[in-house]
């Protein structure tokens, strides 16, 4: 049987578990949240089974692990919570909380590859042309802003509805962009895009606005704070429709997926793509090496010398 010390206070020894993972890997906050919500969930499971966290064994933890999979959580899901649970119950064992490594014995389930899904170029210009055209009031206006530059740079979108004008430098060439684990990188942006952000800041709807956030000028602002994810996802999703493109398909993090994709079918270096995208491991971005091998293949299907003129 194993013992977990000081169990009357197990909600200390998460809190000092993302205390240790925010010192060592300067983890964003969002995601310290995601990993305890994930030690929750599996510790709320283990509770509805009777069993006591000063009593957990290797098999409940398989089970647990098996209890995902039949959820049908996508797989990246559950990669990341098995992960979560063996580094937690890595560090009570390395912290002498608990007297063996119960997870040390369990096996990660490899990830399994999925493309993403991305538009085509033209399907992005149909976007960009409509917006532009339809967009006669400020909020329209700060749609198609909003959606040239998040094709312009393949920012995250918390990225994106959370600049400020100061992120900008004073010609609109660069943005400073803070990411994940408030890790700062400069994105250039393109000249139709800088011409864009020069008129959109210069109406005079955009100065009313930044009146009334007393030094907190967001680069596009609402009526309390600025912009929300959701609203933006709502309105580039009505966007869709108005041009015949399913919902479906179509959102802020697929765009990112289309800047990414169309930068590298271009002859855009894969680790240039990693530094704008803000991924410290460039196999997070080979993914975009087999969108383009795919295409590939197709366009050798449409070759004249597909076929072999000799018969074996």
């Amino acid at each position: 049987m194993n013992s977990i010390k000081n169990i009357d206070n197990f909600s200390k020894l998460l809190e000092l578990f993302l205390d240790k993972l925010f010192t060592e890997q300067n983890l964003a906050q969002s995601t310290l949240n995601s990993y305890k919500r994930d030690i929750s969930d599996f510790i709320n499971f283990i509770n509805k089974r009777n069993v006591k966290v000063s009593n957990i064994e290797f098999e409940d933890i398989t089970n647990w692990v098996s209890f995902l999979k039949l959820n049908h959580l996508q797989g990246s899901t559950i990669v990341r919570k098995v992960t979560v649970i063996k580094q937690f119950f890595s560090f009570l064992f390395n912290e002498k909380y608990l007297v063996e490594d119960l997870s040390k014995n369990l096996i990660i389930p490899k990830k399994t590859s999925v493309l993403p899904k991305f538009l085509t170029e033209n399907e992005v210009k149909n976007i960009l042309d409509f917006l532009k055209r339809n967009n006669n009031s400020f909020k329209d206006m700060q749609m198609y802003v909003l959606t040239e530059l998040l094709y312009a740079t393949g920012l995250r979108v918390s990225e994106l509805v959370t600049l400020k004008i100061s992120n900008l430098d004073e010609k609109f060439k660069n943005i400073l962009v803070k990411g994940k684990g408030n890790k700062e990188r400069l994105i250039p942006i393109g000249e139709i895009a800088q011409l864009s952000l020069k008129n959109y800041v210069k109406n005079k709807n955009f100065e009313k606005f930044k009146s009334s956030f007393k030094g907190n000028y967001w680069l596009f602002p609402s009526r309390k704070k600025h912009l929300s994810r959701q609203t933006y996802f709502s309105k580039l999703k009505k966007a869709a429709v108005k041009v015949g493109l399913n919902p479906k398909l179509v959102s802020p993090h697929i765009l990112r997926h289309a800047f990414a994709s169309h930068m590298l079918k271009n002859g855009a270096d894969l680790k240039v793509i990693q530094h704008l995208l803000g991924h410290e491991d460039i196999a997070t971005v080979e993914i975009y090496t087999h969108v383009n091998l795919k295409d590939a293949l197709n366009a050798i299907e449409k070759h004249p010398l597909r076929f072999s003129s000799q018969k074996d």
